[in-house]
């Protein structure tokens, strides 16, 4: 049964195997390196083409190249201070395993191409694609400026094609606060522990519902204080474990995965609420295994805005430990709101049972999205 529902997950979300991934490097001279890679078989040129262009020698590649470049330069929109700026081409890396390859979707061959954008004089920069410009989507951006510690992101959908600002001076914490990594920015301008911790915090409160949902299964379980603690004990332990594994590089698991399996995980503990007469004793091994899958997608964030290499370990410990700290906000908000009520004799059928069915619906909803979209 699972084995089917992973081979249903990874057609409805093929396109993020190729998204698209621009990191722009910003120096001290306010020059800027941009370094696009993109799946151009899959989108800028035909499979014919690109598998031509692969095969040809290198002094001619340009040649292929240059509708693509030529498209770029006008759809790949750079605005500096409100006014677009032309990309220079200084370098490019095309290659492909096979034709067939380059024809699926599930097997992205990635090219590399690298421009210089000339920043200097400005204080903000907005990327926008044009309508007319189809990459496969996400778009994600990653900006590394020289005198920041974090680097920032943005993220371009077919919907919204114009990034928020991206400033790159010393004075960068008036950026907009939307971008996970500006917040990090503004606190580590008081700490860079402080920093950390908000991050971890922040992935749970606000910004992480289904991690919110799971928490709150386990809390509408009929138990006592102690087993709840344990079970988020051990969910903690575990996504720590994969969360670091992941992010030295030893596993590995596409998001077209991870996101419906952290929905079922939903289900699974709402609907064990909902039938179980007691608490199981092997019920903290599963809240454990779906921590290590939880792991995986706290790890996406990690990824997306980059642990300093030189704090690793303790930037990665700090963020599990803003993680735990919104996990246990979470717990004590639930407290706070119905906690008081659990000796009561009406508790679970007027409380916790009808708690449990909307997060069983709203988990079942997510998987379902998550999988056909």
């Amino acid at each position: 049964m699972m084995t089917c529902l992973l081979l249903q997950a990874i057609p409805g979300h093929a396109h993020m195997l190729n998204m698209t991934h621009a990191e722009i490097s910003i120096d001290a001279q306010q020059q800027a390196t941009i370094t696009l890679r993109i799946d151009l078989g899959q989108s800028l040129m035909t499979a014919e083409d690109y598998w031509a262009a692969t095969q040809s020698p290198r002094s001619s590649q340009l040649v292929n190249l240059q509708p693509t470049l030529e498209q770029l330069d006008k759809e790949l929109i750079f605005l500096v201070d409100g006014k677009q700026q032309p990309l220079a081409l200084t370098g490019h890396e095309i290659s492909a395993t096979s034709f067939d390859a380059i024809k699926n979707p599930l097997t992205p061959q990635m090219a590399t191409l690298q421009f210089h954008l000339d920043l200097s004089g400005g204080k903000q920069l907005k990327i926008r694609l044009a309508d007319q410009l189809e990459v496969p989507w996400p778009f994600l951006i990653k900006v590394v400026a020289a005198g920041h510690s974090l680097p920032q992101s943005r993220l371009l959908t077919n919907v919204d094609r114009l990034s928020s600002e991206i400033l790159w001076s010393v004075n960068a914490e008036a950026a907009a606060s939307d971008s996970i990594a500006n917040v990090v920015q503004g606190w580590s301008l008081l700490a860079p522990e402080i920093a950390w911790i908000a991050v971890g915090f922040q992935h749970i409160i606000p910004n992480g519902m289904d991690h919110m949902l799971f928490i709150l299964g386990l809390f509408f379980l009929a138990g006592g204080w102690r087993t709840l603690l344990l079970q988020v004990t051990g969910f903690t332990l575990a996504h720590s474990v994969t969360l670091g594994m992941s992010m030295v590089g030893l596993i590995s698991l596409p998001m077209n995965i991870v996101e419906p399996l952290i929905a079922l995980s939903i289900v699974y503990i709402a609907l064990d609420n909902l039938f179980a007469t007691r608490l199981a004793k092997w019920r903290l091994v599963v809240v454990c295994m779906f921590g290590l899958i939880h792991g995986l997608g706290f790890a996406s964030v990690l990824s997306n805005i980059g642990l300093p290499q030189d704090q690793f370990l303790l930037s990665l410990g700090l963020f599990n430990l803003g993680v735990e700290l919104g996990q246990l906000t979470v717990i004590a908000g639930a407290f706070f709101i119905v906690g008081c009520f659990r000796r009561q004799s009406w508790y679970q059928s007027n409380v916790a049972q009808p708690a449990t069915i909307a997060i069983a619906g709203t988990g079942a909803y997510w998987f379902l999205k998550r999988v056909t979209f």
